[in-house]
């Protein structure tokens, strides 16, 4: 299986809305915010993101030409809003969301107030289509990833709500820096010290 990895273009919104909102609609905080198997929500979600809120770079891996997975990693310090601007982001943005908004505002809260002060590039969301998982493409996208970090000798940060993420993320260096609970899920956030 050829994978192929490019970069991210507005014209991949619709297959990668699909490859993002499948590979999350069983992710923890996504079934805590969203409920179970809602994948309407996370098409919404993943929409809102891929046009308004993924701002830093962004990749796809393409298989037999197909979109079966998606990266994107931004810089700090703007890698997460400030605290202070999501209200803005909730009237403007998230009002799609319904009965989820204050869920998801308790989630992106809490993630921007541990983000790093130290330096880093923000690795999310990272997703790839569940019927090519296993695969590789995960590996590929994160190699991207780890590329762009030992070019610009910085530190990568991420959060996951998944364990069998953490064993993965671990593979590429990370370590685990914090865990705890958010909107009732175990949530691990991870740290990769700058290559020198």
């Amino acid at each position: 299986m050829a994978i192929a990895i490019e970069k991210y273009s507005p014209e991949q919104l619709d297959p990668t809305v699909s490859v993002l909102a499948d590979a999350f609609v069983t992710n923890p905080l996504h079934v805590s915010a969203f409920g179970p198997q809602r994948i309407d929500q996370n098409r919404l979600f993943f929409r809102i993101g891929l046009r308004h809120m993924f701002i830093g770079q962004a990749f796809v891996a393409l298989v037999d030409g197909a979109v079966r997975g998606y990266v994107h990693f931004n810089p700090s310090p703007h890698c997460l809003p400030a605290p202070e601007e999501i209200p803005t982001a909730v009237a403007t943005l998230l009002t799609p969301l319904g009965e989820a908004i204050p869920r998801v505002v308790k989630w992106f809260a809490r993630w921007c107030h541990l983000d790093p002060d130290q330096p880093h590039v923000h690795l999310g969301p990272i997703g790839v289509s569940p019927k090519t998982q296993g695969k590789g493409v995960g590996t590929a996208l994160m190699n991207r990833y780890i590329e762009h970090l030992d070019q610009e000798r910085i530190a990568g940060y991420l959060e996951t709500d998944r364990p069998e993420n953490v064993e993965f993320y671990k593979r590429f260096g990370f370590v685990v820096q914090r865990e705890e609970e958010l909107i009732g899920t175990p949530t691990w956030y991870m740290w990769r010290a700058r290559n020198q």
